[in-house]
Parts: structure tokens; C-alpha cells; sequence
């Protein structure tokens, strides 16, 4: 019994999506085609002032190829959304009680609670853009499709956390091996971190995403067609950085400076990564970074789906490869169309040393070292040389900070 009272379509709606969200999840339908449609019968005709409302409706006509009203209906979805607070959560009209539910009305159903799913949380919005950026596909508008795309990945691993969120705002140390270049001396002059495309990477597999977002890999997974550039454009504005973690001291891993550092004629930089640099918040542009450790696979990897996760795409890697301990820096910016760039950092982050290879000249480190000639905390400097006693471990030798060589 409800009391006699009048439900409005609001509290209708709310009700629909309680019953269905049983039938469809709890009691693990089978038949959820027809689950689904006959939800969207049901509140197709209700008068609802609700992003979630016009998000139902947008989603279930794009499924079934009514874009014309689809697009009417996402559009209305995100007008009603507020979207010039990104962090800011939809208050819903009735109260919040506990456990993330939500009350009907106090004379309603004898208290019955329903999932807050008014929540507009991160995974909410993701699910909308990739919505709208289908539907906006399949209207030809590519650009606005793109725009949806591009906020459908900020939102996707804005959810992400770094694994290093717990240090607390203390820091983190990694070690990156570098070619001497341009790109490497930029970061040293301007205290930058470069990053770049999966795609530059020496290896085609070293990012499984590079395979999975070709084109004509998604040609074969994806059922419509239209929305494939647009979303493998999005996928461009990824950008990567491979640091190690010091583990069996990787400044001697004699691989590492054969495959990474120019065959131990460049340099390895040790960093000091603040928290603050780790952890970057929510904002308007739709920027995110985050640090993940590569997982390790020994297992076959199949990419002839229509999704994959952020960890598979982006951080891991075959087995063969674990003797790297890989951390990576995984950057979403749609707003940089450089395939190189780089990410400043913070004041409390900093270059703690730089270890020259083995085969580094004598020029090139006069060249390093002059860098720093004016700081008042210069990194500490190794040059790594030949352990005759045991030519598979070679030795680490400091270089007198207070010694800056002339490049005269």
C-alpha cells in the first residue's frame, strides 16, 4: 500500500528503476532485451526533470538506432548536468539515509530504499559521454563526438588512482634512462618530465593499446562503424613515461643502459616524485596523470574485444620484461597536440642524482654538469664504470659535486 498518495512521475521513475535494477542484476535476468525495453516503455512518457531520466532514454534509443531522439534526449542529459563543477555531486530530491541509499518518501512503500544511483560520480559520467559521443557519431558531428571522447577518457582513469597515493604527501624515488638528446637536455634545463606517445616506444607491444585501438582492429570488434576515428583520435592524447623502481640496483642492470640509454652512452636520472606530483586532481580540462606499476603476463593476452581496461592497455607487459620493474606515468591531455612534451614539476620534486654511462664522453657530461653549475642543491653525479673483478657488475663512482667542467 502507498498510502493512497499520488505518486509524481519523479517518484515513478525512481520506483521503475528500483524494480528493474532487481530484475536486471539481483535476479540476474536472463532475458535482459526485454527487461530493458520494457523499462523504456514504462518511462518514456513520464514528465522527469532528470539527467539520469534523459540519460536512460538517450541510452536505450542510441542501443536500438533512434538517434534522432537519442540526441535530443543526451542533449537534455547534460544540460540539466553541472558540468562547470566536474567534483560537484547531484543533490538528489530526497534524502540521503545511509549506506549511499536514498528514500523514497517517509509514506512511501514503508521505507523502501533504493541504490543512490543519483550519484554523479566519475563512472556515471564516463558511461554518459561515451553515450553522447556514439550518438553525436552517428549524426556526423565528429568533432563534438570527439570532444565526448576525450571526456569519456578523462573521466575512465580519473578514477584511477596512482599506486603510490598511499606515501602521504612524502615522495617517491624512480630512476629513468635516457639517450642524450634534446628531449633529455629540455628536461634537465627547464626541470621537466617528457612525455610522449605509447607509439614511440622500441617496442610495438610495449603498450597494448597501440594494437587494440588500430583502426582496423576496431573495424573488426566494433559493431557500428561511425564512431571508430573519433574514438581512436581520443585515444592520441595518451602520453607515457617509464621510470624503475630501484630494485637489485637497477643503476647496474647493464640491459637497461644497453636498450635505453643509447648502449651506455647516455645518462640515468634519479628522481624525487613529490605526492603532490603523484596525486593530480579533478579539473575543467579534462587533464589526468597517474603512476601505475606494469603488471607482468605469462598468460595469453586476446585483444578481439570491444573494451579493455586502463591496467591491460597501458600497464602490462610480457613476462620477459620484468627484470625493467617498470613504473609508469600515464598522462591523459587532449589539450596538447605535441607528440613530445613536457610536465613541470612541482617545488617539492626534484633531480636527486644522474649516473653517466659507461661509454657517456667526456663532452657530453661537461655539457650535463654546466646545467647545474648555478644551483645551489646540484644532483649528485656517478659515472659508471668497469668492475674488472666482475665485469657484469659495474661499478659506481662518484663524480666531486663541486667540480663543474668547463666546456671551453
Amino acid at each position: 500500500m502507498y498510502n493512497n498518495k499520488e505518486m509524481t512521475d519523479y517518484e515513478k521513475f525512481v520506483k521503475l528503476c528500483f524494480s528493474t535494477y532487481k530484475e536486471y542484476y539481483v535476479s540476474k535476468s536472463t532475458d535482459k532485451e526485454s527487461v530493458s525495453c520494457t523499462f523504456y516503455e514504462q518511462i518514456k512518457d513520464l514528465k522527469c526533470n532528470d539527467f539520469y531520466f534523459f540519460y536512460f532514454l538517450a541510452s536505450y534509443e542510441n542501443w536500438h538506432d533512434m538517434i534522432n531522439e537519442a540526441k535530443v534526449h543526451i542533449d537534455k542529459c547534460f544540460k540539466l548536468l553541472p558540468w562547470d563543477k566536474i567534483n560537484t555531486h547531484y543533490e538528489p530530491e530526497y534524502k540521503n539515509i545511509e549506506n549511499n541509499t536514498v528514500l523514497i518518501d517517509e509514506d512511501l512503500g514503508n521505507g523502501l530504499f533504493i541504490p543512490y544511483f543519483k550519484k554523479c560520480d566519475n563512472n556515471t559520467l564516463s558511461n554518459m559521454c561515451a553515450c553522447a559521443a556514439e550518438i553525436y557519431s552517428k549524426k556526423g558531428y565528429m568533432n563534438e563526438a570527439l570532444d565526448f571522447y576525450n571526456r569519456y577518457n578523462y573521466y575512465k582513469i580519473s578514477r584511477l588512482k596512482s599506486d603510490f597515493n598511499d606515501i602521504q604527501g612524502n615522495s617517491v624515488s624512480l630512476y629513468s634512462f635516457r639517450r642524450f638528446n634534446e628531449h633529455t637536455i629540455s628536461d634537465l634545463i627547464n626541470n621537466t618530465i617528457t612525455v610522449c606517445p605509447s607509439t614511440c616506444m622500441n617496442d610495438p607491444f610495449d603498450s597494448l593499446i597501440n594494437l587494440w585501438s588500430l583502426e582496423e582492429n576496431l573495424q573488426k570488434t566494433c559493431k557500428d562503424k561511425s564512431h571508430i576515428k573519433p574514438f581512436h583520435d581520443s585515444m592520441k592524447n595518451y602520453r607515457i613515461r617509464s621510470f624503475c623502481a630501484d630494485k637489485k640496483s637497477i643503476v647496474r642492470n647493464i640491459l637497461m643502459w644497453s636498450h635505453y640509454s643509447g648502449d651506455h652512452t647516455g645518462i640515468c636520472i634519479k628522481y624525487k616524485l613529490s605526492g603532490n606530483f603523484i596525486r593530480k586532481e579533478e579539473n575543467n580540462k579534462y587533464e589526468h596523470m597517474f603512476l601505475k606499476k606494469i603488471i607482468y603476463s605469462k598468460g595469453k593476452i586476446d585483444i578481439n574485444s570491444n573494451s579493455i581496461n586502463t591496467n591491460l592497455a597501458y600497464a602490462t607487459k610480457h613476462k620477459i620484461w620484468k627484470y625493467e620493474n617498470e613504473i609508469r606515468l600515464i598522462v591523459f591531455n587532449p589539450n596538447m597536440k605535441n607528440k613530445f612534451y613536457g610536465i613541470p614539476l612541482d617545488n617539492d620534486s626534484k633531480i636527486e642524482a644522474i649516473y653517466f654511462g659507461y661509454r657517456c664522453s667526456s663532452q657530453k657530461m661537461k655539457t650535463i654538469m654546466n646545467i647545474f653549475k648555478n644551483y645551489s642543491n646540484k644532483p649528485k653525479f656517478y659515472k659508471m664504470e668497469l668492475n674488472s673483478s666482475d665485469v657484469y657488475k659495474m661499478n659506481v663512482v662518484p663524480i666531486n659535486n663541486n667540480i663543474i667542467l668547463s666546456t671551453e
